[in-house]
């Protein structure tokens, strides 16, 4: 208990026990709370979400083509933590958690049969497809790991180059200096912290819904809170497991399976699916998306008095930014030993070119067969939900029960990974003494917070719904949204403050020392302000 940092730890723990109470003591108040609260972040804050997203595309953009591109996370010499392709699996398994799984194959349908009224593009045709399939890669493509990267990137710099604290209070250092000395600092990762562990049980909150669904298809057992119970406490389980083992054993173990897996599916549907199609409309459909990039990331919805993009849009948004400030801690721990343009390209280049694949292989073919089957997949939706409707997919294509019995497990494993890293994040957060040497920490901190976030999971699972993991993900997104523009302008502080000496790009504790950068003005502000 003596290396516990109480400010951080117990401030979340207490808001997590409040928000925990409601539930159990009044489970429609805290319904209708959650609502309204998240009714007024839609209405007041959408233009804030979209407009900061699209920023960080441009800062992310501005960071790999500086000097700051060539920069050695670590410092010249650093030693590797993983392999490149481990390095990717874990990053990719890591940011994806259920997102892709949950939502490729029914999120389209929905767009396809409801586009916004106010644009009036007509239901079920072929501009509301075009609108669909574009809208699929404004949620998750280029914009959302952007997010990611701006936020894990300020971290992995700070904290391997300039030999800061493991805290999200340390990416803001480059802008407000030693104001953030004494407990400033753990407020801010307490706040952090409450906002992740929410935005993991929304994202838990989906992996129970689909692997629920899965579970009745295949198994023939009844969907109940029970159920949800059961799959909850096995996924947090493996996670602590996984989490206990370390960095090169657990994780990167999982990560490699479930990317084989993503690789396979794809694949599998790509090949025994509608593959003409498949390439054309997702070709089609990311040339619309690029060319309206701007348009369709700053919708808000205000000319046409529309919520649409408060639901939709804006609530992805936010649900990157619930989730930015702590996984940064673990994607930006990991980064060791590689170049800023690296870590770019790992973090945004390349998921981005497996969504594009991903999403244009399973919303496609959604597409195509809902239309072919005369819309047995919407209706899926509407009668069973969301989660349901992958399994519908599956049932059009040979070996189907064993194809969806290893989604399931897939299923397990994915959110396996992504609880492990953030529990791991979350438990380097509490403890005073991490550190690039030191970055483990007691497995009974993991557990309390693993156990908090399967609870407010399984009640939104089990009394809510879908719409559950919209609110959790706004609610969560608000904090984390304040964190991630306060990362964007560190990170064009630290970009500002690289030197090039020899041709090399350098980022040290060194740049503390005038003797060494000689009187420079980023060196006496570095100094001035305890950086």
């Amino acid at each position: 208990m003596d290396n516990l940092r109480k400010a951080t730890f117990l401030p979340a723990l207490l808001c997590m026990l409040i928000t925990v109470g409601f539930t159990l003591l009044n489970k429609e108040f805290f319904i209708s709370a959650t609502s309204a609260m998240n009714d007024t972040i839609i209405s007041n804050l959408s233009w804030l979400f979209s407009l900061s997203a699209v920023s960080m595309v441009c800062v992310v953009v501005y960071a790999y083509c500086s000097s700051a591109g060539n920069v050695m996370i670590g410092g010249e010499g650093a030693e590797r933590i993983y392999s490149p392709f481990k390095w990717f699996a874990v990053s990719l398994t890591t940011v994806i958690a259920m997102g892709i799984l949950f939502w490729a194959v029914a999120e389209p349908l929905v767009h396809y049969y409801n586009p916004p009224e106010y644009l009036a593009i007509p239901s079920h045709s072929a501009q509301s497809i075009s609108f669909a399939m574009s809208t699929i890669f404004v949620h998750w493509t280029i914009t959302p790991y952007a997010i990611y990267t701006t936020s894990s990137l300020v971290f992995a710099l700070v904290f391997h180059n300039l030999k800061m604290k493991f805290s999200i209070g340390s990416m803001f250092r480059p802008i407000l200096g030693k104001k953030l000395d004494g407990p400033i600092a753990d407020v801010i990762d307490g706040l952090a912290l409450f906002a992740v562990v929410m935005g993991m049980a929304a994202t838990l909150t989906s992996g129970l819904l689909i692997i629920g669904d899965g579970v009745s298809k295949v198994g023939g057992i009844a969907v109940s809170p029970f159920l949800y119970g059961v799959i909850a406490l096995i996924i947090i389980g493996g996670a602590l497991i996984s989490a206990s083992s370390g960095l090169q054993r657990g994780i990167q173990v999982l990560s490699r399976i479930n990317t084989w897996f993503y690789f396979f599916a794809i694949a599998f549907i790509f090949l025994l699916g509608p593959t003409s199609y498949i390439l054309s409309l997702g070709v089609e459909s990311f040339g619309i998306y690029l060319s309206e990039f701007f348009q369709r990331n700053l919708i808000t919805g205000a000319a046409g008095n529309s919520q649409w993009p408060g639901w939709w849009t804006v609530a992805f948004f936010a649900s990157w930014f619930a989730w930015a400030p702590l996984t940064s801690l673990f994607l930006g721990k990991i980064a060791r030993g590689y170049t800023v343009k690296q870590f770019i390209i790992v973090n945004v280049v390349l998921p981005c070119v497996f969504a594009f694949f991903w999403f244009s292989t399973f919303s496609g073919t959604s597409i195509y067969l809902d239309n072919l089957l005369d819309g047995a997949l919407y209706q899926a939706y509407q009668t069973t939900g969301f989660a349901s409707v992958i399994y519908v997919l599956f049932e059009q294509f040979p070996l189907s029960i064993l194809v969806s019995s290893l989604f399931i497990i897939v299923c397990f494993i994915t959110f396996i990974t992504a609880a492990d890293s953030n529990t791991d994040a979350i438990g380097s957060l509490c403890i005073k003494d991490a550190s690039t040497e030191k970055m483990s920490s007691p497995l009974w901190i993991k557990t309390v917070w693993g156990l908090s976030i399967a609870f407010i999971a399984w009640i939104s699972a089990s009394y809510i719904g879908v719409d559950a993991i919209k609110m959790l993900f706004n609610l969560a997104g608000l904090p984390g949204l304040v964190i991630c523009i306060g990362a964007m302008f560190s990170l064009i502080r630290l970009i500002k403050l690289v030197q090039v000496v020899d041709g090399k790009s350098i980022l040290t504790e060194d740049l503390y020392q005038d003797m060494k950068w000689g009187n420079t003005k980023e060196a006496s502000y570095l100094k001035e302000n305890k950086l």
